[in-house]
């Protein structure tokens, strides 16, 4: 009688198990499109769940003095260029500091040359929006050459890049008839998406004043089209009593994207746009409101001195919209009294963003002990915060002091980073985060 072999199959639970104890993503995604069953239990909603991403937080853009030295914003400045810096532990974006340049294709110089000269607006799901200040012109009589745009050019100039497939797109010129072009008091937003056809897609929001009406404007671009889309009203500024933006950075959540703004009275509100449809409404916090100078004509002078004394010693532009960690509710991060608070939109008003007013709840005051760290720095001010990561970048506001520290909201702890960004801009640092979830299942979908 002759021996006989029995083959078992693994069933989908062991799989399932083994695939989600390899750490990397690069790994779990090549296995992922090496076999249709795999592919089919990393695609599932609990496996997803419960595999454990890497931090949100992958890498920053911001110029590089190519001089050595604390770098300038400036996009005409021919010593500096457009640079991506790795978050210390993640590898998505290599190991080392790199122009943003070499993540192109090599054949394409000319597109090198005006990546090098831009400046990073906004990260999301992978890509990166620019504004360009060297823009490309056809001429009959001569090959395609490079022209200076100047800063203060009414014809906004946007490119899309995607680091990680080294393509860039260049969006039609917007002649927003608004004051985008001369004002750093706008905002904007890069949204992935997926085509009819399957392919990736984006969409490019922009809010800023109108040139000459009190307004707030909603600029739209979806790839795909050949112009921007007619403006959009956000809000009369007379009527709200807004004038500035308190954070030109977007926060995405629940199918919508949010702008913090500030009133006349110091009070926080919420422009709301809804990304499927482009409805803008506007919501008004009546808790919290923000920390605001005193009147001189009270009472307490002197009072009123120490507090405004106090104010321009604190710490500067920290009030920021935010996500939970697991991106499920808005929450707003804001500096009051000298404490950092977490306020949280309140869980039923999670699908509803509109007209009116609303009352968000006091969900955690951030630990004292980096509150006083933080205090204890030069004028410390606040140049970004991360989306759902919990952290800050915070600088010190006077010119012999060159020294960054990333605050970490969750563990209350207080690291220095000046080293990271020696030779980089100490303004106009765009982090990338990436949500992993939604990140590996794109890029898994688009694989055939």
């Amino acid at each position: 009688m002759g021996d006989s072999t029995t083959t078992t199959t693994p069933s989908d639970d062991v799989v399932g198990e083994v695939l989600l104890r390899l750490d990397d993503v690069a790994t779990l995604f090549r296995c992922a499109i090496t076999c249709k069953r795999w592919r089919r239990l990393v695609a599932e909603p609990y496996f997803i769940l419960r595999r454990k991403w890497p931090p949100s937080l992958v890498g920053f853009f911001t110029r590089r003095c190519l001089g050595g030295g604390a770098g300038t914003t400036t996009p005409t400045d021919s010593s500096t260029q457009l640079a991506c810096v790795p978050w210390p532990g993640s590898t998505l974006l290599g190991t080392r500091p790199r122009a943003l340049s070499s993540f192109l294709r090599a054949d394409d110089a000319a597109a090198a040359a005006v990546v090098d000269a831009a400046t990073p607006l906004a990260t999301r799901g992978g890509l990166l929006l620019v504004r360009l200040y060297l823009r490309l012109r056809d001429d009959e009589l001569k090959p395609k050459t490079f022209c200076l745009a100047p800063v203060s050019n009414p014809i906004v100039g946007l490119a899309v890049c995607n680091p990680f497939a080294g393509t860039w797109d260049v969006l039609p010129e917007l002649d927003c008839q608004s004051r985008l072009s001369s004002s750093i008091d706008y905002g904007c937003d890069i949204l992935p998406s997926i085509a009819r056809d399957g392919s990736p897609a984006f969409k490019v929001l922009m809010i800023g004043k109108d040139k000459d009406k009190a307004q707030y404007n909603l600029h739209t671009f979806v790839s795909g089209e050949e112009r921007w889309r007619a403006p959009t009203k956000c809000f009369d500024m007379m009527e709200h009593q807004i004038w500035s933006m308190e954070d030109r950075k977007a926060i995405v959540c629940r199918g919508y994207a949010h702008w913090l703004f500030i009133s006349e009275l110091n009070q926080f509100h919420v422009l709301n746009v809804e990304i499927e449809t482009g409805h803008v409404s506007l919501t008004k916090l009546v808790s919290p409101t923000k920390d605001w100078i005193i009147k001189s004509n009270i009472d307490d002078f002197e009072a009123a001195l120490a507090h405004n004394q106090r104010l321009l010693d604190d710490l500067w532009y920290a009030n920021c919209l935010q996500t939970t960690s697991n991106g499920a509710c808005l929450s707003l991060c804001t500096y009051r009294d000298r404490r950092l608070e977490i306020w949280t939109r309140h869980q039923e008003d999670g699908n509803k963003s509109g007209d009116g007013d609303a009352e968000w709840r006091h969900t955690r005051e951030i630990d004292h002990k980096l509150t006083e760290l933080i205090q204890k720095l030069e004028k410390p001010s606040c140049i970004w915060s991360a989306e759902r990561s919990g952290t800050l970048l915070i600088k010190e506001r006077i010119l012999e002091r060159k020294s960054l520290y990333i605050a970490h909201l969750d563990t209350g702890t207080l690291e220095e980073a000046t080293d990271q960004f020696c030779d980089y801009a100490r303004n106009g640092i765009m982090p990338m985060e990436i949500d992993w979830p939604t990140f590996f299942m794109s890029c898994l979908n688009r694989v055939k």
